[in-house]
């Protein structure tokens, strides 16, 4: 299977994130800690159903202790890496 266009995946997820916390999407910096910051563990919960559910591929609490949801441009490395093995 292609992985997901990186961009792609940034700029849909930087969406995604925006709608779930009702803010624009240019105000998310791809930089921006996510966890611990943006996002509490519920809302990190539910972007990972969002990306499995969106790119096919598996997220466990591990990915989100080994770093893979620190930042949006670590989190869209993680992805297509991931929909890449799918």
């Amino acid at each position: 299977m292609e992985p997901p266009d990186p961009a792609d995946v940034l700029e849909e997820t930087r969406r995604w994130i925006a709608e779930f916390l009702h803010t624009e999407p240019a105000s998310i910096t791809s930089e921006e800690p996510l966890a611990n910051g943006l996002l509490d563990s519920i809302g990190l919960l539910t972007l990972a159903s969002y990306l499995e559910e969106r790119y096919g591929i598996a997220v466990s609490a591990a990915d989100a202790r080994e770093g893979e949801f620190d930042t949006l441009h670590a989190l869209t490395e993680f992805v297509v890496r991931r929909a890449g093995l799918a």
